[in-house]
């Protein structure tokens, strides 16, 4: 059921961003960077594309960091780690209510023989 598989890749997401919050997002690690470009990949491939775009954003914001001491680009950072962030848990809550609706749908069509 393609609604399962995208909440399961939502959830991998919401899993990422709590890893790199508390690896400390202004210092992602290198590996965190790797799988964050990876999800990107993913959720792109189930037509997520705002998400996509915006973990590729996020991704290239956290490697300018890399060579940065200070706070510069701190703010854009975390508005962005922030608005992902809400999407992924409103994408999540709303998968799991399509998912709902299916069910209850097929039960009625199946009263209904």
């Amino acid at each position: 059921m393609k609604e399962r598989r995208i909440r399961e890749e939502l959830t991998n997401v919401r899993e990422l961003l709590a890893d790199l919050f508390q690896s400390g997002l202004m210092n992602a690690p290198e590996s965190l960077q790797k799988r964050l470009s990876r999800e990107e990949t993913y959720v792109r491939q189930y037509g997520m594309d705002w998400l996509a775009d915006r973990l590729k954003e996020l991704l290239e914001q956290l490697e300018k960091r890399r060579h940065v001491i200070g706070s510069e680009n701190a703010v854009e950072v975390c508005s962005l780690f922030c608005k992902i962030s809400a999407f992924v848990e409103e994408g999540i809550r709303q998968s799991g209510l399509d998912e709902a609706g299916i069910r209850i749908s097929q039960k009625e069509w199946e009263q209904e023989d």
